[in-house]
């Protein structure tokens, strides 16, 4: 990551938004589970709200964009060394 541009570790206060970014990292499969939940009510023959489809639409996209931010959060972490704590990393007392 260049130095000029804008840190988003930097930008995000909470702890709390920053963890749900970086498990949103770990599983991007989540990103689709509104689409997914529409897709399994087809399936089992529920019928959909007409305000669902677009719903599950618009809130996929919105965990699109937070898996990516995600993505370059850990990156940013990674940089400097930061442990995320949903990586898998072996402790030195751990390969003795």
């Amino acid at each position: 990551m260049s130095g000029n541009g804008m840190r988003l570790f930097l930008l995000i206060r909470s702890w709390r938004v920053r963890a749900a970014l970086l498990w949103l990292a770990h599983t991007p499969v989540a990103a689709v589970t509104p689409l997914a939940g529409i897709g399994l009510r087809v399936v089992l023959g529920w019928g959909n709200p007409a305000w669902a489809p677009p719903a599950a639409g618009w809130a996929t996209a919105a965990l699109v964009v937070a898996t990516l931010a995600g993505f370059r959060l850990h990156h940013e972490m990674d940089a400097p060394g930061v442990p995320c704590r949903w990586c898998e990393f072996e402790l030195e007392e751990d390969r003795s």
